[in-house]
């Protein structure tokens, strides 16, 4: 009772729908309250917002209510399509209706959950991308995807079956426009200059004709080698010149921004917020300092990480290859902080990194870092936390082979694009290797090169730690090599 009115408190029980169609929650059989307010926990342990969980316990009464039968006899599709439709009989405003199917997926991955079952499996719609062609091509198409799914993982198949299949099919149309094909041979090397031709004439990036001519080049290799004849020429046609790549890491002014950003996010005291940031910073600090990939920061599993060891095995990642890296106490602090945030409720999936119950989507850290962005000015990629992984382990004097294993590439040449000296560790290489050669002739120093640059010191730093020292001396040098870069780096941001 309240003592202002002396009545009850309001509780969705005592409340009667206004339609009598919908079973009022008092009425309802015991275990679908029980399963209502496992539900209820189920999404707040997901970090969904008051909002949120308010609107979506709005829909599942009038699912539960409408339907009328005991939660494990509900079908997760067929049962919800005819909520869905009774929702859109009724006189609600399209923003509610919105927010009510929200609520309807949700439990209906809810019930598939507690009924152990699978959901439905994604469809390729064939006809939509092979429209136009003709079928002794569609054929090849569907054999050279099939044989592709095979070193592709499972849960990733649906997603590189459309990515390669739409670039391609689209290329084959193009391609059919200019020309008659009657068999894959009359794919030549002619035909191809022609298409280029045309793609240079409508403004398309040589870069954009080169990823073509790759996809293309795989799926002739894969006919080639089953036995299906075709123009060899066409395996050796050049890609197109586009000029160098520039190096892709993010400015350090830049990082430190938008690493302050992500802790005055962890830092907050809305609940909601300080969950983002705290999930945020956890893998922003495997991309940065570990040079994990996007992909791998999503497929993180909690057995993954060895915490006495500080460091993560990576399997089956691109290439189906495995790796191990490794955490600085920076990156072990983010990630237990997180991990105390997260919680283990039933029914979350064992990924270390989960948002609404889920692996975080491919969209999720993109969106995130564009957010921070906006609010600091630092525009970053999640790809180019790696980059600059790469660049920092490289200009603090590790080893390349080093930096190839720990970001796991399959050539060095790989690993050194990911990369760029900073003018200060390029200028270090250059003192050293001229002292050398300067003793090498017996010639004096000019005196005009002032003898206590940073990049002398780097050198002669460089050149002790060469000699015969102890474990204790190498520490020290070291941490004087890192003070000296960090003073140069420091006068290169202020100029």
């Amino acid at each position: 009772m309240t003592r202002s009115t002396g009545k009850r408190h309001h509780h969705f029980k005592n409340t009667t729908p206004a339609d009598p169609a919908i079973l009022p929650l008092a009425q309802w059989p015991t275990p679908n309250h029980s399963f209502h307010h496992s539900f209820y926990q189920w999404l707040k342990a997901g970090g969904y917002s008051s909002s949120a969980l308010g609107a979506y316990s709005v829909a599942v009464r009038l699912a539960m209510g409408f339907l009328n039968k005991l939660y494990w006899t509900i079908d997760p599709e067929v049962d919800m399509e005819r909520v869905c439709r009774y929702i859109e009989g009724r006189s609600f405003s399209e923003s509610t209706k919105l927010e009510y199917k929200k609520g309807l997926r949700k439990l209906a991955e809810y019930l598939r959950l507690r009924q152990n079952k699978a959901a439905r499996p994604l469809l390729i719609h064939w006809e939509r991308y092979l429209n136009g062609l003709p079928e002794w091509l569609c054929e090849h198409i569907r054999d050279f995807l099939a044989h592709k799914n095979k070193g592709w993982r499972l849960e990733d198949r649906h997603r590189y079956t459309l990515n390669t299949l739409g670039p391609l099919s689209q290329l084959l149309r193009r391609i059919t426009k200019l020309v008659e094909l009657n068999s894959i041979r009359d794919l030549t090397p002619q035909v191809w200059f022609d298409y280029v031709d045309s793609g240079l004439l409508e403004g398309r990036h040589p870069n954009t004709i080169n990823k073509d001519l790759f996809g293309l080049r795989a799926f002739l290799y894969f006919l080639d080698e089953a036995g299906v004849p075709i123009c060899q020429r066409m395996l050796l046609v050049e890609p197109l010149k586009s000029g160098p790549r520039l190096p892709k890491d993010a400015p350090i002014v830049q990082l430190r921004l938008l690493l302050a950003e992500i802790e005055k996010e962890a830092g907050s005291e809305h609940a909601s917020h300080q969950r983002f940031g705290a999930l945020d910073r956890a893998w922003t600090h495997l991309m940065l300092y570990s040079g994990l990939r996007t992909c791998e920061v999503r497929r993180l599993r909690l057995g993954d990480i060895d915490w006495e060891s500080c460091r993560i095995r990576i399997e089956q990642s691109k290439g189906l290859k495995d790796r191990l890296v490794y955490l600085n106490t920076v990156t072990v602090e983010a990630l237990r902080t997180w991990l105390e945030i997260r919680e283990n409720a039933e029914y979350i999936s064992d990924h270390v990194f989960v948002y609404c119950h889920k692996p975080l989507s491919r969209r999720y850290c993109d969106v995130r870092l564009k957010t921070y962005g906006r609010r600091c000015g630092a525009h970053i990629s999640p790809h180019q936390l790696r980059h600059s992984c790469a660049t920092l382990l490289l200009n603090a004097g590790a080893p390349v082979i080093s930096v190839q294993a720990l970001l796991g590439h399959e050539k060095v040449d790989t690993t050194l694009g990911y990369a760029r000296l900073y003018d200060g560790t390029l200028a270090a290489d250059y003192y050293r290797a001229m002292g050398q050669i300067e003793r090498l002739f017996s010639l004096t120093e000019s005196q005009n090169v002032p003898a206590t640059t940073p990049a002398r010191l780097i050198a002669l730093v460089d050149s002790l730690s060469n000699g015969t020292l102890n474990e204790t001396q190498r520490e020290t040098l070291q941490t004087v090599r890192d003070g000296i870069l960090s003073l140069a780096i420091g006068e290169q941001i202020k100029v």
